[in-house]
């Protein structure tokens, strides 16, 4: 027995040492793992580790661009320029051509550096690996957070900044359009955009993505650079919603610097000069207003096809012109007024076509949600339910009572549930005679038992 109990002892031990021994593991591992989601730690947690893999995966983050933003101030303090500039040199000298090329990675280089000094090696290997996270976020304010580090030390990451720049393409354009606006980045951000061919209004907009477009048409109307307005203006007509939301707010930032410019243009849309008394808002709200109603005249006449057919009776007809307008033009304002031509058409096609009915029914609730018709539509919606399960040998009231609580006139709905109710009578009628019968059966069979012959009355 002692034995038995001096190896339990021991294996109660041996448990306990084990459990502690992995819970010291995870607790490591926990901060090891928050720790590289701390920034203000990253390069505490790189110089000891000298991996350019852990480097990378550090560098990965996610973080918040505020919060890298934070950092990279604080690292710009880091380290005198002087060293600074010597450690980028000794990377340089150690990398030979390949530093100029464009997919050098200096967090590598820096990693893999062997002697510098420690503030300055700090500083370089913690603005490139947060230059490397905000370059992997690639939003419009990670970019601009990246260019605003070309001043930091002295402007010795210029050409770091402006290779991570135009790897980025067509997402940096914006933000080096802003920053021509800050006298400080004004000769690196023109000297970038010109490297990257987009320093002309004309060339930055050639983009197919609308995101980046409207992202550059905004910057021109912040800056209110004026040999941009040609530009800006050029796409206040556009079919694309983004890109002529953007073009437009962009315009109306302007300002009376663009007064001129809406002049010429509101003339030559409308074939006649602008009162003399216009402000330059007050063009611009009236060009857009006539752009739109060139954009929309052919819907326009859709529209007003389909709503003469649905007059004379023609449902199918006017159903098939507002479906090409709404193809053009899925929000147009005068949506409402078609749902009255889709019901028709449904009731029209309900018995020969249930499933282009209750579409039809759908598009009409879609295009006028809270109108006149709702009420009658959500009914046919659900009686046709119904009528679907009973298709399938379901018979279940639920649908139709809820489509008489939206409408207590719908004929479909009454018909249905009289209907059910008329095949329960019956089921319970018939239930009732089989019952008698089967009572008059075993009471004549009791007779039998008990008298062992048939009454006198049942004899011949």
């Amino acid at each position: 027995m002692q034995s038995l109990d001096l190896a339990a002892r021991r294996l109660l031990a041996f448990s306990l040492a084990l459990a502690c021994a992995l819970s010291l593991a995870l607790a490591a591992r926990t901060t090891r793992a928050d720790a590289a989601h701390s920034p203000g730690d990253l390069v505490a947690q790189l110089a000891p580790w000298k991996s350019a893999d852990t480097a990378h995966e550090l560098a990965a983050g996610p973080f918040p661009v505020e919060q890298l933003g934070a950092e990279l101030d604080r690292l710009a303090k880091t380290g005198e320029p002087a060293r600074v500039n010597d450690t980028l040199r000794a990377v340089q000298k150690a990398a030979g051509a390949r530093y100029w090329a464009a997919d050098f990675d200096l967090v590598a280089a820096l990693v893999a550096l062997d002697d510098a000094d420690a503030d300055a090696y700090r500083a370089l290997l913690g603005t490139a690996c947060i230059l490397q996270a905000l370059a992997r976020d690639g939003s419009p304010k990670a970019v601009a957070r990246i260019v605003a580090v070309a001043p930091d030390h002295g402007w010795m990451l210029r050409f770091e900044v402006a290779r991570r720049l135009e790897a980025l393409g067509e997402r940096a354009i914006a933000p080096l359009i802003l920053a021509r606006g800050h006298a400080e980045l004004r000769g690196f951000a023109t000297a970038t955009l010109d490297h990257m061919g987009k320093k002309v209004p004309g060339d930055a907009v050639q983009t197919k993505s609308n995101e980046v477009l409207a992202d550059i048409l905004r910057a021109y109307g912040t800056t209110k650079d004026l040999d941009a307005l040609g530009a800006v203006v050029s796409f206040v007509g556009s079919e694309r919603d983004v890109v002529r939301g953007a073009s437009r707010e962009a315009t109306l930032a302007y300002g009376d610097a663009a007064l001129g410019k809406l002049r010429e243009t509101f003339g030559n849309v409308q074939g006649k000069p602008v009162p003399d008394d216009w402000t330059a808002d007050r063009i611009a709200r009236a060009l857009f207003d006539a752009l739109d109603r060139q954009r929309f005249a052919d819907v326009d006449a859709l529209v007003d096809d389909g709503l003469a057919k649905a007059e004379h009776g023609d449902a199918a007809g006017a159903v098939a012109s507002f479906d090409k307008a709404l193809a053009r033009q899925p929000f147009l304002a005068r949506r409402a007024g078609m749902a009255p031509a889709y019901v028709h058409y449904a009731r029209s096609i309900s018995e020969a076509d249930p499933a282009g009915a209750t579409a039809a029914y759908r598009k009409a609730l879609d295009l006028d949600p809270t109108g006149p018709h709702a009420p009658q539509i959500h009914a046919e919606l659900a009686a046709m339910e119904g009528e679907a399960l009973l298709a399938r040998g379901i018979e279940d009231r639920a649908p139709f009572e809820h489509a008489l609580s939206f409408d207590p006139s719908n004929a479909k709905a009454r018909a249905a549930l009289e209907r059910m109710d008329a095949d329960a009578r019956a089921r319970e009628d018939r239930a009732h005679k089989w019952t008698w019968s089967a009572l008059a059966a075993a009471a004549f069979l009791a007779l039998l038992v008990l008298f062992g012959r048939l009454p006198q009355r049942f004899r011949r």
